[in-house]
């Protein structure tokens, strides 16, 4: 079975700042990469690779 993520985009930037903080009080001489890691996770979900393979979708903000 194939796993489905639903999210968004607040509600991810928040987690990833957590898993960031959680990782590098884990691992603090690993800071500069835990940030890079984060830093192309959040360039790969922006990026046209996910437009792409509609991994997306827009949607209001507005009820």
């Amino acid at each position: 079975m194939s796993k489905v993520w639903v999210f968004q985009q607040s509600t991810l930037e928040v987690a990833l700042d957590e898993w960031v903080q959680e990782q590098i009080n884990h691992y603090p001489h690993k800071e500069e990469l835990i940030r890079t890691v984060a830093l192309a996770m959040r360039d790969f979900l922006d990026s046209r690779q996910v437009a792409e393979h509609k991994m997306v979708m827009n949607v209001s903000d507005k009820p």
